[in-house]
């Protein structure tokens, strides 16, 4: 981890100054004083090293408190807050441990600290952490500061016991805390005493059911609570007016949430505008919102709000009222599933009536202790029906549909099983915490939603999961497919406008394309619902998967779309297994079942959240032993799971995207927003260690620091005695107006002059310095390359100060396995790497603002550029070129009708035109010989980046950018492994992919021949993540079943299926075909060809579309080929270069790295250098380009040559591989720029600001 003398080590090699860094006073700051956690040597003047040491080996919280005392009084404001804080946390803690008789917890300790910084916001954690505890202690602990607590429980039950703990904690604490409880159970004198108290305020905490706070509030209306604490979230969030009712009691007025709660509709209906594209009221709908927004900002600022705390474990939002909280309070209630588990799953499939008396045998056999869940599609009437049946057979069965005097009658003995219906809110589904009394669960029927066919597919989303699998023919397949690429085609928002017309009728409101949408969308509707009637049977019950739900015939007739509830099925069956004294207990639950279909749908919906959930059939299973194992695990501890106590970590990715899209592997997550940066919270558990965390999960957004662009040393570089060189970073700055990004000094955009639309990075500094305060340990996830490590470097460096521990993790590819295995294998940030990009960057600079600044001078373009690799390479697109111009002609293309397209190039126009007036007329061309081998062809290995934009451009006609931001997406959506990679090598888990496609999907292991590849190296080859087929990716995407956080567009799915298809064909056996020689008579001429004309034993061809031309032999053998078209166009014998080509020579030459390879085609583009015809995307050379290059070739042909580059990117190489220091690779490079004139060592190597230089030195 990086932390004392690690990163110390890493940092004395690679020394830089940080401007605005500082944590105390905001200015520079050199990177040894970052990687001892301390301020700038202004703000802190340390004489000797010793003294650097001695601080940095303190504790975080013992560093703050000596910080707080040396540094001067006028900078020390951080540090005297932060001391606060700890010393309030010390408190804090002392509190608890009277009150509970132990410390902290590290979870407990990490909410303790986000409470005492008074932010309101909702835990996210499974049952079993503290949170309830800590909640509690926490309300006394304010109380006994003099503040007002009101505790909001959402039953009676949950009332009396949280009375009784209050009661205890306020007498061990000893503090004269006032605590107020009212309970519908206390008797009437009791009841009237607890109102009085109400009424009059004299109470210091509060303690309610959420009911009373419905029903009296009118006795509440008018207070003002400091803290406010709701056990659980879901029982507020039922009724929308009691989010209204705690604003109120937290300061805000009613004009405030009236204004809040506009702002939510006004944004919606905004979006909806910008969807259906009604430009005449989008103005007016624009100036709503930002004076709605400026109400509410104004709300913020002037008063002073009370503190939310809700313990959510698994609320579910429903319309705007939540949303209040976000937009008043920061903060939006995610949900956690309570996957942490230990249970013996199992099923049956039988008739209704033979799972009726299966019921009857599974809760004789196993006791008390039982709860039994009949689907929804049931109802209550069934549930009624199982517990007369149970009670006949002499089971003490009672209904459970409201209230929880039941469970009291369970947990007292008096009944041994209850019977509910499996409803997500039912009362047996949610909320009960009884481990030492229950034990199993026993499902009669997998929980379901059941909702008619019509009404399900008002939703586009629906209507095209559905079409995919019920379109047969062609013409039907044809229809689907223009209609999916529509809907694809549409935004979030377009998609809502359009499900809301579809819902209300009224497509009227809509115009232009989703009008037509629209129309299509309901005739489609009405196709399926018909199409689905003639396919399935008549008879009740038939059915028809689709995706991971399935439509029903119901006993009505009428037509139902069925989903199995996972969630309520995880819900569900947790309660027969939960924490007791630190272990989870083993617990069993049973699906009982008519059908096997949803059983099968069930697993796989919830293979989304359950790592593992393969149920055995119930006749394997003995239940007495089954019984034996249950009780022990509540006794003795024996078959119980001890999970290690939770931790909290923050984990930065670089983009939103991939923060996203890991934060909800494991839940829903909750999400505040700091400063425009979303934060997601969720719970993750590692199956095989039992390690859990509480992960705090965002995003970077990309480097925090660049090389200033201000005049410092040599173009942001100081070089200091010994060849010290120290780059100077500043943040990074974005200007929201003209786009602009740069890294000077000034807060003016250096284009357009803007100041108050300009972004800076450290704003996200400052959120995530704010986060790591708050967690045990940062673990830090940017990419798995050298730009990626010089991010994680600069992020390890300016959190230090402010960070207990920091970790290097890297994810190779965004999957819950590959994040838990990158958390366990938690190292420190290469050095080497950091050192290869600083060259790298160093020398980009170097060379590039050198010889772009000459550029300036001699054709008085300021906006001209050049770079060490972009520069050799425009010099390969003129070459090419030239001799493009130099052998110009024409060609004759003659597409076959069951063979490959020939091409033939001559140089005259007329002799071309009397080859295709011959061809033409015959429409065939002869075969003066032909022969037929067989031959064996070997696969080829993985996709590389360079092979990779090769293909793309040539199957495609992708450039180089686009094909990057597509592999970008795909990566960021967990689909494919990191896509900059030069490796082709394969790992076990890639394998295993291969495998099961082969095995289990294809249905043809014979293929498989296991490959890795290349034993080189960490880094892999870009592959899937998972063996699904672009075919299927397309419709589990549309069903929901992969859920990604990009819009997948067709160039998605087209690149995918190219990286899936080169994947799959390198891990198959090689192929043996049967190849034809042949030789194609065009008037005098001969050429050769050699098409596969047959497959002898399938392997990897069958992956490679269009090679095989089975239809081509028998012509062949007749001496022709049959033509379809020719075709003459004007062109060259040498091409011009495509993107994808240009790509493959700088892999060939060593020039550019796969990572760099796009940004350099970018930059010859980006400054007008090259162009991209606009027909067959070849590479031009401008006459801009030309007179730029030919100046630098003659001038600096020392910097600009292939061979220097080469040399650079071998060096550079060296440096990250160890065999060369960085900073004699910059004395070299130095070397070759000094006699050019272009570094000044007298006038440029020194700073002009003096705390920068001084920085240098330390």
């Amino acid at each position: 981890m990086l932390t004392g003398s690690v990163l110390r080590v890493l940092v004395a090699l690679l020394k830089a100054v940080f401007h605005k860094a500082c944590p105390s006073c905001q200015g520079p700051v050199s990177s040894i004083r970052l990687s001892a956690g301390l301020p700038c040597s202004s703000c802190l003047p340390l004489e000797e090293s010793s003294s650097l040491t001695q601080l940095e080996k303190l504790s975080l919280k013992d560093r703050v408190s000596v910080l707080s005392k040396k540094v001067p009084s006028n900078t020390s404001s951080i540090y005297v807050y932060l001391n606060s804080i700890f010393s309030d946390l010390e408190s804090l803690e002392s509190c608890f441990k009277r009150c509970v008789g132990r410390g902290f917890w590290s979870l407990q300790k990490t909410w303790s600290i986000r409470m005492l910084l008074g932010e309101s916001f909702a835990i996210v954690a499974p049952t079993g952490v503290g949170k309830t505890t800590l909640l509690l202690v926490y309300g006394t602990y304010m109380a006994s500061k003099g503040k007002r607590v009101y505790v909001l429980v959402p039953t009676e039950n949950l009332l009396l016991q949280t009375r009784q703990k209050l009661a205890s904690m306020i007498e061990r604490l000893g503090k004269d805390v006032r605590a107020v409880s009212y309970s519908s159970r206390d008797c009437k004198s009791a009841r009237e005493r607890a109102l009085e108290h109400v009424v009059n305020g004299s109470f210091d905490i509060l303690l309610t059911t959420t009911s009373f706070l419905s029903r009296r509030f009118g006795l509440l209306e008018g207070m003002k609570f400091d803290v406010i604490i709701i056990d659980d979230a879901d029982s507020l969030l039922k009724k929308s007016k009691n989010i209204d009712r705690v604003l109120l009691l937290l300061g805000f007025s009613s004009s405030d949430i009236e204004a809040a709660y506009k702002l939510l509709k006004a944004k919606g209906e905004l979006a909806l505008l910008r969807a259906v594209g009604a430009e005449d009221r989008l103005e007016k709908k624009l100036l709503e919102v930002e004076e709605l927004q400026l109400r509410v900002n104004e709300a913020l600022a002037t008063k002073k709000i009370g503190q939310v705390i809700i313990a959510s474990a698994t609320g579910r939002q429903v319309g705007l009222k939540p949303k209040l909280f976000r937009e008043l309070l920061g903060f939006e209630i995610g949900g956690i599933y309570d996957y942490m588990r230990n249970l013996i799953e199992a099923y049956h499939i039988g008739s209704e009536g033979e799972l009726l008396e299966k019921v009857v045998d599974v809760v004789k056999m196993l006791g008390h202790g039982g709860l039994v869940f009949v689907s929804r599609d049931k109802g209550t009437s069934y549930a009624r029906k199982i517990v007369d049946i149970l009670k006949e057979s002499g089971v003490k069965a009672e209904l459970a549909i409201a209230g929880r005097r039941v469970l009291d009658r369970l947990s007292k003995g008096e009944a041994e099983v209850l019977v509910g219906v499996a409803s997500y809110y039912g009362v047996l589904v949610r909320g009960i915490d009884l481990p030492e009394v229950i034990k199993y669960v026993v499902f009669l029927g997998v929980p379901k939603n059941r909702v008619l066919l019509e009404k399900s597919l008002r939703s586009p989303a629906r209507a095209i999961q559905v079409l995919a699998h019920v379109c047969s023919g062609e013409e039907e397949k044809r229809r689907f497919n223009d209609l999916r690429k529509r809907v694809e085609r549409l935004s979030y928002n377009e998609l809502l406008a359009l499900r809301i017309a579809l819902e209300g009728g009224n497509l009227e409101s809509l115009t232009g394309f989703l009008a037509d949408t629209a129309v299509q969308l309901k005739e489609a509707r009405e196709w399926v619902i018909n199409k689905v009637g003639s396919i399935l049977p008549r008879e009740a019950g038939a059915k028809l998967v689709v995706g991971l739900s399935y439509i029903e015939r119901g006993s009505d007739g009428n037509l139902y779309m069925v989903s199995p509830e996972h969630i309520t099925y995880i819900q569900a069956s947790g309660r027969a297994s939960r924490f007791l004294e630190n272990r989870m207990t083993l617990g069993l639950s049973l699906v009982l079942e008519c059908d096997e279909t949803a059983i099968e749908l069930l697993k796989r919906r919830l293979s989304r959240y359950v790592f593992a959930f393969n149920p055995v059939p119930l006749s394997s299973l003995d239940l007495i032993e089954v019984r034996k194992k249950l009780e022990r695990s509540r006794l003795s501890g024996g078959e119980a799971r001890s999970f290690k106590p939770a931790k909290s970590v923050m984990i930065i990715v670089e983009s939103p995207n991939k923060a996203r899209t890991i934060a909800n592997f494991f839940g829903r997550p909750s999400r505040r927003r700091l400063l425009g940066i979303n934060i997601y919270e969720t719970a993750i558990v590692d199956p095989k260690t039992l390690d859990t965390y509480i992960a705090l999960v965002a995003a970077s957004k990309g480097h925090i620091f660049d090389l200033t662009q201000e005049d410092i040393g040599f173009h942001g570089v100081i070089v200091g005695n010994n060849e010290e060189y120290i780059p100077v970073y500043a943040p990074i700055k974005k200007c929201v107006s003209c786009n602009t990004t740069f890294t000077t000094f000034s807060k003016s955009c250096p284009r357009c002059g803007e100041s108050s639309r300009v972004r800076s990075s450290l704003e996200v500094v400052q959120v995530l310095r704010k986060l790591s305060l708050e967690v045990e340990e940062v673990l830090i996830a940017t990419d798995p390359d050298v730009e990626g490590e010089k991010i994680a470097w600069e992020l390890a460096l300016t959190l230090r100060p402010f960070a207990g521990s920091i970790k290097r993790v890297e994810l190779r590819e965004i999957t819950r396995e590959s994040i838990l295995e990158a958390i366990r294998g938690a190292k420190h940030v290469s050095e080497r790497r950091v050192a290869a990009q600083i060259t790298r960057r160093v020398a980009d600079r170097w060379i590039g603002f050198s010889l772009s600044q000459r550029l300036w001078e001699e054709f008085n373009k300021n906006w001209l550029g050049a770079g060490r690799v972009q520069t050799p390479v425009l010099g390969w697109i003129i070459k090419r070129y030239e001799e493009w111009k130099s052998s110009k002609g024409y060609w004759l293309l003659i597409r076959t009708l069951n063979g490959p397209s020939l091409k033939l190039f001559v140089e005259s126009r007329e002799e071309a035109k009397s080859l295709l007036d011959k061809i033409e007329a015959e429409m065939k061309v002869p075969i003066s010989s032909v022969s037929f081998r067989i031959e064996r062809t070997n696969p080829q290995p993985p996709l590389t980046t360079d092979e990779m934009l090769y293909e793309a451009g040539r199957l495609f006609g992708y450039t180089a950018p686009y094909t990057m931001k597509l592999a970008q997406d795909l990566f960021e959506a967990g689909l494919i492994t990191y896509h900059r990679t030069d490796s082709t090598r394969v790992s076990e888990r890639g394998i295993a992919i291969a495998g099961e496609y082969l095995r289990n999907k294809l249905g043809k292991p014979e293929l498989f021949s296991p490959k890795e590849w290349s034993d080189k190296g960490a880094h892999e080859a870009i592959r899937p993540t998972m063996p699904i087929d672009a075919e299927e990716l397309r419709r589990l995407v549309l069903d929901g079943t992969v859920k990604v956080y990009v819009k997948m567009s067709e160039g998605h799915y087209n690149l995918y299926d190219l990286i899936f298809r080169r994947f799959m064909a390198s891990q198959c056996r090689p192929s043996l075909v049967e190849r034809a020689v042949a030789h194609v008579l065009l008037g005098n001429r001969s050429i050769v060809i050699e098409p596969i004309v047959g497959i002898v034993q399938e392997g990897h061809v069958h992956f490679l579309k269009d090679r095989v031309f089975r239809d081509l032999k028998e012509e062949l053998k007749a001496g022709y080929m049959k033509v379809e078209s020719v075709l003459i166009y004007r062109g060259s014998l040498t091409p011009l270069f495509t993107q994808g080509e240009l790509v493959l020579l700088m892999k060939k030459r060593g020039l550019g790295r796969p990572s760099t390879y796009s940004s350099i085609i970018q930059n010859i583009l980006k400054h007008g250098y090259a162009i991209v015809s606009k027909n067959r995307r070849f590479l031009v050379p401008t006459k801009l380009g030309m007179e730029v290059y030919h100046y630098l070739q003659e001038n600096f042909p020392q910097l600009v040559s292939e061979a220097t580059t080469v040399m650079l990117e071998s060096l550079m190489d060296d440096i990250e591989e160890g065999k060369v220091d960085y900073r004699e690779g910059l004395a070299r490079l130095l070397r070759e720029i000094e006699p050019l004139g272009l570094a000044k060592r007298a006038s440029t190597f020194e700073s002009r600001d003096a705390r920068i230089s001084k920085e240098a030195l330390v």
